[in-house]
């Protein structure tokens, strides 16, 4: 589970540096401003959830903490490119990223947490 504390700081991490950007370095206009608070938002729950996830133990455990903050990721990293980019070329993998992180939430409804 140390992997899953890791990867789940690190995704904090960027979250908070994209909302730094978008306040004080980017400029973005208003709807990609949003679409990087949406993801920045998202991206930091998951962060939270991953982070009490690890201290638990048991396969589903971490198989669900893995999938939300995979989820996260690549939800929240379509996001960030459209917004940076304009590039729509990614678009399609937010539905993945979303689906991901929901099923990520359902095992871990099934997960045993520790006693």
């Amino acid at each position: 589970m140390r992997l899953l504390n890791v990867f789940a700081a690190l995704s904090g991490v960027l979250a908070l540096v994209m909302l730094v950007l978008a306040a004080h370095a980017l400029q973005p206009a208003p709807e990609d401003l949003q679409r990087i608070h949406i993801g920045a938002y998202l991206q930091l729950g998951a962060a939270a959830a991953c982070l009490a996830i690890a201290n638990r133990s048991g396969r589903l455990n971490m198989i669900a903490g893995a999938m939300i903050l995979l989820g996260a990721a690549i939800f929240s990293g379509t996001l960030y490119n459209l917004a940076i980019t304009h590039s729509r070329a990614l678009v399609m993998l937010a539905p993945v990223g979303g689906i991901t992180l929901i099923l990520g939430w359902v095992v871990l409804a099934f997960a045993k947490p520790n006693p």
